[in-house]
């Protein structure tokens, strides 16, 4: 088993650059789009669409800033699809409160449902006017103007590098990509960082993305200042764009080595400049730490073919070679790993790669790991069970092996035998039988404390494994504890009356007994038992669930009690379920508990909702199909003339802002956009299909009864939510997102 892995290797491409003397040269923009595109979507049919809207009238649901392809863009939402021949210029007016009139094309999206118009200026009051007449596919007009007024985002100027360090492919990439944001030039600095200065250069410089003023006086003297020059971007107005600029053929940056790079924008002066470290290299390296030896593996970055003859150094915190080796055909070079290896070296040819071994790759403090620690000896210990009772004994069995799973020679273990309040109970030393099964039994004494004991085992290394097995008395039941509530559900206006009856099993009542118990308020989706499946309730219903502490109560002489729970649900409207969990007590105090649901209804009947699809993903680009029906407490489907069936996309608008002192942060704008509705007629002892067409995304459906004011609902995700990572919905603008092209 590999403890740790380490892997450098990067793609990135262009920069335009020029020194003093030359003229500037335009930034290149990085080729492909700024985010990556979903599967390409299946072209509309217009008529199948305007057979599915026919007679719906046309509506604005939404208009709002979003931000699209690093640009501040309105979007227009309609709940109909828009006829695509018409003048939208005609129809559409955006107006700037200072200036007049904005100028800019209408977009029709894909789903011809919603109008895009780009490139919006910041820090604007905008008036968005939709003229009566706007024409839907189905031939319908939107009946009554739409107005509305609205302020754009702040967009500060800014400037950074697109990573904080970067293996550059000499023949994969041509330079470094910056994101720029309305800064049209900018002045780079590059210093070649001395060899003998990298382990300390990079302890100082950790995972920087800037270089601080007073860091400048401690981490400049360790590198020398080979080219410095002026970059022209010119990204387009108000758009935050990738911009690359070619250094590949600036002769100062040939040179094998390590280079930073520091930029600012040009003709400002700051107190924190953007930063990176980048190499250019051809070899790809990745080093495996495993058991005092590294292993490194060099592949060519142009194609992946393992790398033979490339020197590989391992250097200290001073910059001293503690090992060196060469690689073999197979591109793997084994060096041993000493206490103050700081770095390691790949060369070949005058090009240069490395690997920071003090910080990894993964960030593994961003993960929950879950688990044992892991150990240069692992003890397995197991049993039949880890519940006895007092006086009984343990049967324990062990397996020793190392970290990998395989078999080690048997040795004895040092054991320590803890009792729950800490106490060492005995120690012993537990000898291996045959084949390395090490086995050994515990006799537990008659008056051995209940709780959770622990067996301790001194391995080496400084740090204990442990077992653990539980010690408890099982003593039957002497009491019955019986509870009811209605039959029926409870309505919203009723308080809540439970019925408690005790007794010993030898027939006479639990007169005088103490009775405490808690009261759970929760939602109740399922809320009818004989229809499995359908959802009940609003899913959007906050804050529905309480806990609820009842005050100790005394059975009567008949070992009877009332327990009584005022109502603080009066306000909910989807149906709840009160969960009581009675403790009756013993005279010697040991409890038995018992509980029970009571539900409780908004009203006499309740719409419901089944998705007719696995799980709460459907694909995307296709159609949601749902069943709906109107029911009672008893499973009965019932009759309704007007159940009404919307569909709402939960769209979140992401857009990332720029800080100095921050970076990049992400931000979103959430709205609920009525994307379509359907009024549904049912008979007796029968539900409906209703089916949308949906894109990729998050989504709600709804269904609701106009007779009792109540709404079912239930969320559902259209194209698999794990694409969400990869359409940029949770990578910062400097990181790499990846995604399957191929199923």
């Amino acid at each position: 088993m590999l403890h740790k892995g380490l892997f450098l290797a990067a793609a990135l491409a262009l920069l335009s650059a020029c020194d003093s003397s030359t003229s500037a040269v335009p930034g290149e923009r990085a080729d492909g789009p700024a985010m990556l595109q979903q599967t390409d979507r299946p072209v509309p049919d217009r008529a199948e669409l305007a057979q599915r809207y026919a007679g719906r009238e046309l509506q604005v649901v939404d208009a709002s800033e979003i931000q699209l392809d690093g640009a501040g863009t309105l979007s227009v939402s309609f709940n109909v699809p828009l006829d695509p021949e018409q003048d939208f210029a005609a129809r559409l007016h955006l107006v700037d409160k200072k200036t007049g009139k904005v100028d800019g094309a209408w977009e029709l999206s894909d789903n011809l449902m919603e109008l895009r118009l780009r490139h919006l200026e910041p820090q604007r009051t905008l008036v968005l006017t939709v003229d009566r007449g706007l024409l839907a596919l189905n031939g319908r007009e939107l009946a009554a103007e739409y107005s509305t007024t609205f302020d754009t985002r702040d967009l500060q100027p800014s400037v950074g590098f697109a990573s904080r360090g970067s293996l550059l492919p000499t023949r994969l990439a041509e330079g470094l990509p910056v994101i720029a944001l309305n800064v049209d030039k900018v002045n780079v600095e590059f210093f070649r960082i001395r060899q003998e200065s990298l382990p300390n250069f990079l302890a100082q410089w950790g995972r920087s993305s800037s270089l601080e003023t007073w860091q400048s006086s401690e981490l400049l003297p360790m590198a020398e200042l080979v080219y410095s020059g002026r970059f022209d971007l010119n990204p387009a107005r108000n758009t935050r764009e990738t911009l690359l600029l070619p250094i590949a053929g600036l002769e100062p940056l040939q040179q094998s080595g390590v280079y930073l790079a520091v930029m600012r924008e040009a003709g400002s002066y700051r107190y924190s400049q953007p930063a990176t470290l980048f190499t250019l290299s051809d070899i790809g390296l990745s080093v495996h730490r495993y058991h005092g030896r590294l292993d490194a593996f060099t592949q060519a970055l142009d194609g992946g073919k393992a790398l033979s003859g490339v020197e590989v150094e391992v250097l200290g915190n001073k910059g001293q070679v503690l090992a060196s080796a060469t690689t073999d055909d197979s591109g793997h070079a084994q060096l041993p790993l000493a206490d103050k290896a700081e770095l390691v070296l790949a060369r070949q040819g005058g090009q240069t790669s490395l690997l920071n071994l003090g910080s990894p790759a993964l960030d593994l403090a961003e993960f929950d790991i879950a688990g044992p620690q892991a150990n240069p000896l692992q003890f397995f210990v197991f049993g039949p069970r880890d519940l006895y009772r007092p006086g009984e004994l343990v049967l324990l069995n062990a397996l020793l092996r190392d970290a990998d799973g395989r078999a080690v020679a048997a040795q004895p273990v040092s054991v320590e035998v803890r009792r729950p309040d800490a106490q060492v109970s005995r120690k012993f030393v537990w000898e291996p039988g045959a084949g390395g099964l090490y086995q050994y039994r515990l006799q537990l004494a008659d008056e051995a404390p209940t709780g959770r004991w622990q067996l301790l085992f001194d391995l080496g290394g400084g740090r204990q494994q442990f077992y653990e097995f539980l010690v408890e008395d099982f003593l039957p039941e002497r009491l019955a504890l019986e509870l009811k509530g209605r039959e029926a559900p409870l309505g919203m206006a009723d308080e809540a009356h439970f019925q408690v009856e005790g007794r010993y099993l030898y027939g006479a009542p639990a007169a005088g007994n103490r009775l405490t118990g808690q009261i759970y308020v929760r939602p109740l989706r399922e809320a009818v038992s004989a229809l499995p499946g359908y959802q009940f309730g609003s899913v959007t219903e906050e804050e529905l669930s309480q806990d609820l502490e009842l005050e100790e109560t005394t059975l009567d002489a008949q070992g009877k009690a009332t327990l009584a729970v005022e109502n603080r649900w009066a306000e909910v409207r989807s149906p709840l379920q009160l969960i009581l969990q009675a403790s009756l007590q013993e005279s010697g105090g040991r409890p038995i508990t018992r509980r029970l649901v009571q539900p409780v209804w908004p009203a006499e009947r309740l719409p419901g909702l089944r998705g007719l699809f696995d799980g709460e993903n459907v694909d995307g680009d296709g159609l949601a199909e749902f069943e709906v029906l109107l029911a009672d407490p008893a499973g009965n489907k019932l009759a309704s003339d007007n159940l009404q069936v919307r569909l709402i996309r939960e769209r979140r608008d992401y857009y990332w802002s720029f800080s100095e002192g921050g970076g990049w942060s992400h931000h979103y704008n959430e709205k609920f956009l009525n994307q379509g509705e359907e009024r549904i007629k049912l008979a007796a002892g029968a539900t409906a299909r209703v089916s949308f067409p949906v894109e990729w995304g998050p989504y709600r459906v709804e269904v609701s009864d106009p007779e009792t004011g109540i709404t079912s609902s239930l969320r559902f995700w259209a194209g698999y939510s794990w694409q969400d990572n990869a359409a940029g919905g949770a990578v910062r603008p400097d990181q790499i997102k990846l995604a399957l092209d191929k199923p």
